[in-house]
């Protein structure tokens, strides 16, 4: 009896230790950024990078200065509204190399006045803040 309630019990605590949601990975963040589950792959910082929008493709861009740390983001449609889903791809870089993700289905999970768009794939936990232009 002893050994089945420490098991549950582990069990409980490694779901929860697992548990990566829009709260912890996104919304505490403000700035233009990539994060994956609990990893930050990319941060936008004014003095070291640079933004790109192109309105044809609605494809978002964000690029350090060394083009080391990056990320492409192609959207089916422009983000807009808090609620909206739309399809996207999404291409970025990690410490060793360029990872591409496509098909992803990601929630409009916040706007700001300032543009900022907050986008949430809940599968993957993968949390993006990009800036309509």
């Amino acid at each position: 009896m002893i050994k089945r309630l420490l098991c549950i019990i582990g069990a409980a605590l490694a779901l929860t230790a697992c548990r990566h949601d829009v709260d912890e990975v996104l919304l505490g963040r403000s700035d233009i950024s990539l994060t994956i589950k609990d990893e930050l792959l990319v941060s936008f910082n004014e003095n070291t990078c640079q933004l790109g929008y192109n309105t044809d493709r609605n494809e978002f861009r964000v690029y350090d200065e060394k083009f080391a740390n990056w990320f492409i983001l192609k959207c089916s449609a422009a983000p807009t509204s808090e609620g909206q889903k739309i399809k996207a791809d999404l291409e970025y870089t990690t410490d060793k190399d360029v990872k591409s993700l496509t098909g992803l289905e990601l929630s409009v999970v916040k706007t700001s006045p300032e543009g900022l768009i907050w986008l949430w794939e809940d599968e993957k936990k993968i949390g993006i803040i990009i800036k309509n232009l």
